[in-house]
């Protein structure tokens, strides 16, 4: 029989608007030497009750100017074919305010009239090389078949435990796994540190003592802002067309409330992804970016046999699995790598002491536990919701294909 975990979800530091999720945990069936003895744990939701797609968020193209120009006059030429302004910034600017270089945003883009924006600012002005693109938002939206608040809330709180983008992100505080507003402050981090003590920060990143679950009306940041490779949002999708500046926002209405999940490509990432010119996007495979960008795993825990032979050490490995279940719980599978790195450094900072100690009695040390070896260590993949992921990346590749080629746009 299968075992329970019940957890309970916020909207906001007040602990307003509990929402449960449940979590089963069951034996895994996997061949895999690494995988015997293991539970798996998956959430009780139905991911058919969602409809999933992916849209382009916006796209940045580069591009060098035979002759200069002062970017209003590219931007009067842009707004005719786009009806909108999108304000080409100049990256070289010289006399005149006149400048070569230029990147240029393009929000929401119907890539058929980003074509023609491009194909008119060549036949104008010519251009050295083919456009490059060198930054795009990707995003994957799940709404609700069945609108509601509580719909929202289960989805979020199971796609900021299960993401799992490259151990990469995991080495600074500024790329560290994050939630604005926090619950205790305005940015908390899912997995608390001690700044002043090295030994008490490993403590702190291995005991789930100090974890803070996300809030299910928060956005869940992964990365750094601006990073050159990658940052990544999950948020409760309410507003729309926020001004910060201006004060300004529109409230959704409930059929368009969804979960998003996006992915901010820099210059980096999209030369990780093989986006290269523009005028080859139509060919470019958008599938390729769930193995880069939208992995989803699920966590696995040891099973350690009570009384017999050994007894004592199976009671110790239990408390360390059931340990590790409960920050998988509070900070999903981000914190218990977080956990991993941990152990390791910790591990690291003491092993003087542990071949001493063992040393002086004549003893060996224990050998390393290998268990979680693999890219994912004891995690695996959840397939679910990759093939979901899959599919919404694929309809996106379709819908850009046929963009790219579309005729008669003017």
């Amino acid at each position: 029989m299968p075992r329970h975990h019940r957890i309970t979800l916020y909207r906001s530091k007040l602990r307003d608007a509990p929402i449960d999720l449940t979590y089963a945990e069951e034996t895994l069936r996997r061949s895999q030497k690494r995988f015997r003895n293991r539970r798996v744990l998956t959430p009780a939701i139905d991911l058919d009750a969602y409809q999933w797609g992916a849209v382009v968020d916006w796209i940045d193209i580069e591009f060098e100017l035979i002759r200069r120009t002062q970017h209003w006059k590219l931007n009067d030429r842009i707004e005719a074919r786009t009806g909108r302004k999108e304000f080409p910034e100049a990256l070289d600017l010289g006399a005149g305010k006149t400048a070569t270089q230029y990147r240029l945003r393009v929000q929401e883009p119907d890539f058929a009239i980003v074509r023609k924006v491009m194909e008119d600012i060549e036949a104008e002005y010519g251009l050295t090389a083919p456009a490059r693109v060198v930054g795009l938002e990707v995003s994957i939206d799940a709404y609700p078949r069945t609108a509601g608040e509580e719909a929202r809330a289960r989805l979020h709180g199971v796609l900021v435990r299960h993401f799992f983008p490259t151990t990469a992100v995991l080495t600074g505080d500024k790329k560290w796994p994050r939630f604005v507003p926090g619950m205790i402050d305005d940015t908390d981090h899912i997995v608390g540190r001690n700044k002043e003590d090295v030994t008490l920060d490993v403590i702190d990143r291995m005991t789930p003592s100090t974890d803070r679950p996300v809030l299910y009306a928060s956005t869940f940041y992964v990365g750094e802002k601006a990073d050159k490779r990658a940052l990544w949002r999950i948020q409760n999708k309410v507003l729309d067309k926020q001004n910060k500046a201006a004060g300004t926002r529109e409230v959704l209405p409930e059929d368009r409330k969804r979960i998003r999940i996006e992915v901010a490509l820099g210059p980096d990432g999209c030369r990780e992804a093989g986006l290269q010119s523009f005028e080859t996007i139509g060919d470019f495979k958008f599938t390729r970016l769930q193995k880069l960008y939208f992995q989803f795993v699920k966590p696995t825990f040891g099973v350690f046999p009570h009384g017999g032979a050994g007894a004592h050490i199976s009671a110790v490995r239990r408390q360390a699995e059931e340990t590790r279940r409960q920050r998988f719980l509070n900070a999903g599978v981000l914190g218990l790598q977080i956990r991993e790195d941990a152990r390791e450094e910790l591990r690291r900072l003491e092993m003087a002491s542990f071949t001493s100690w063992h040393k002086s009695r004549g003893s060996k040390m224990p050998r390393k536990i290998r268990t979680g070896a693999g890219p994912y260590g004891s995690m695996v993949a959840y397939e679910e919701l990759a093939r979901i992921v899959e599919r919404a990346l694929s309809g996106l590749q379709k819908r850009v294909r046929r963009e790219m080629v579309r005729v008669g746009v003017r």
